[in-house]
C-alpha cells in the first residue's frame, strides 16, 4: 500500500481493529450528555448520513448533510469535535481493509476539510477566555505528513479554550525553530501517524529544542498506536491525544 490517501486516518492492519467501535462508543455517550432528548440512533445515524454524501464528488452534498444535521438541533462545535473525527477515521479502515478505493477515500477526505472549512466560526471561537490570553501554541505538521485534518481541529477545539494557535502546516524542518521562537509559546505540538519514521520526528523535535529550549515539546495522533514509548524514542517532554490533558500539562511546565 501507498503513503496514505486518507489525511493521516489510515493505519497499517496491526493498528486497527476495536479502535473505532470505542471511538463510535465514546461518540455515541458524549453526544447522548448533549442531546438527551434526541434519539441515540439520531445521533450516530448522522455517521453514515455523512460518509455516504461526502465520500462522493459533489459539493452540494456537504451544503446538504449540514443543513440536514443544523435542522436537526446538532450544532457546528460538535460536528467538528465528534463526527468529522469519527467520518475520517472509518475512512481510513475502510482503505485498510480494502473496502473503499483510492478515490473514494481521497475524496471523502478533502470534503471533511471542506466541510470544517463550511462550519460557523463559532467552533473555533474563544467560549470564556479571551482570544490568546492563555498564551501561544504551536502545533507542527510537519513538511511531506499528510495528515492536517487531525491537526485543524485540535487548533480550532484550543483556540476556544483562549490559547492563540499557529498551526504549522507541511512545515519544512528548516523553518520549524523559527516557528516555535516566540518567548510567548507555552507549548508545542506534534502531529504524528504510524507512518513516519521515529528518526525523522526526533529530527524534527531537535528543530524545536533548537528554535525555544525551554518550551514543553508533546506529540499526538495516531503515532501513538506504535507499540513503543514514542515520547521518550523521539526525545519529546510528554505524549498524549486529550488536548485539555496536553494544555494543563503546558501550564505547569511553564509556570514560574
Amino acid at each position: 500500500m501507498s503513503q496514505d490517501a486518507t489525511d493521516g486516518t489510515a493505519l497499517p492492519p496491526q493498528f486497527v481493529g476495536g479502535v473505532a467501535r470505542q471511538v463510535l462508543s465514546v461518540l455515541s455517550s458524549e453526544l447522548r450528555l448533549i442531546y438527551p432528548d434526541m434519539p441515540p440512533r439520531a445521533l450516530v445515524r448522522y455517521l453514515d448520513d455523512m460518509q455516504a454524501a461526502l465520500t462522493q464528488p459533489n459539493p452540494k452534498n456537504i451544503t446538504k448533510i449540514l443543513d440536514d444535521m443544523r435542522c436537526s438541533g446538532i450544532r457546528d462545535t460538535d460536528i467538528a469535535d465528534f463526527y468529522i473525527p469519527v467520518v475520517a477515521r472509518r475512512l481510513g479502515e475502510g482503505w485498510v481493509d480494502d473496502e473503499m478505493g483510492f478515490s473514494q477515500v481521497t475524496v471523502g477526505v478533502s470534503n471533511l476539510q471542506a466541510m470544517l472549512r463550511t462550519l460557523d466560526s463559532s467552533w473555533c471561537m474563544p467560549e470564556r477566555a479571551p482570544f490568546g490570553t492563555l498564551g501561544e501554541i504551536c502545533i507542527i505538521v510537519p513538511e511531506g505528513v499528510q495528515h492536517s485534518l487531525g491537526a485543524s481541529i485540535l487548533a480550532g477545539q484550543m483556540r476556544r479554550a483562549g490559547y492563540d494557535v499557529h498551526l504549522g502546516c507541511d512545515l519544512p524542518l528548516d523553518q520549524i525553530a523559527q516557528f516555535v521562537s516566540s518567548p510567548a509559546t507555552v507549548g508545542v505540538m506534534l502531529s504524528a501517524s504510524p507512518w513516519e519514521p521515529l528518526d525523522f520526528l526526533t529530527a524534527v523535535v531537535k528543530k524545536v529544542r533548537d528554535g525555544n529550549p525551554w518550551v514543553p515539546v508533546l506529540v499526538g495522533g495516531s503515532v501513538l498506536e506504535r507499540e513503543c514509548d514514542v515520547s521518550a524514542v523521539i526525545g519529546a517532554d510528554h505524549a498524549m491525544n486529550d488536548w485539555q490533558a496536553a494544555l494543563s500539562f503546558c501550564a505547569q511546565r511553564v509556570q514560574p
